[in-house]
């Protein structure tokens, strides 16, 4: 039996993958800004550090289903872009006290952490955002030109 996978299924497992490979890129890239910052001296970093920002990826990436796929109010989008957000802190967050990056008693830690997290976040949302607008402007391309096909065929009685 041959199973098939929807168009919609596809485009999330797409988008599920880009997200993962953007907040993977963002997550090494602060994680290197962060040990420069709380340790210039320099410090030895453990092989582990790579799953767990690779496991931290991966989880942050299904905050994408809290995203509706169809029409919703503004209030709701903004909503669940919020909620998302929130997603996001508690997951790093949590990874980092749990993982032992950083002492939560520590302020200016605590601080750059949501700040990483606050920059991450709205990179990837701003890329996955242009992304849908672009594909909204393909649809919309594609609907018009339908519709001017139809008005010049000719109509039968």
């Amino acid at each position: 039996m041959k199973a098939y996978i929807t168009e919609s299924v596809k485009k999330r497992m797409m988008e599920l993958l880009l997200t993962f490979c953007m907040v993977t890129t963002g997550s090494v890239f602060v994680c290197a800004v962060y040990n420069k910052v709380f340790w210039p001296q320099g410090t030895f970093l453990e092989s582990n550090i790579l799953w767990q920002l690779l496991a931290l990826a991966f989880v942050c990436s299904l905050g994408n289903f809290i995203h509706s796929y169809r029409e919703i109010s503004r209030r709701r989008s903004v909503f669940n872009k919020g909620l998302h957000y929130v997603y996001i802190n508690v997951v790093v967050l949590g990874c980092g006290y749990g993982f032992e990056w950083m002492d939560m008693e520590n302020i200016s830690m605590l601080a750059a952490m949501m700040l990483g997290i606050l920059v991450v976040f709205a990179v990837v949302s701003y890329v996955i955002w242009k992304l849908h607008a672009r594909e909204s402007e393909n649809l919309n391309r594609k609907l018009r030109e339908y519709q001017q096909a139809v008005e010049k065929a000719p109509q039968s009685v």
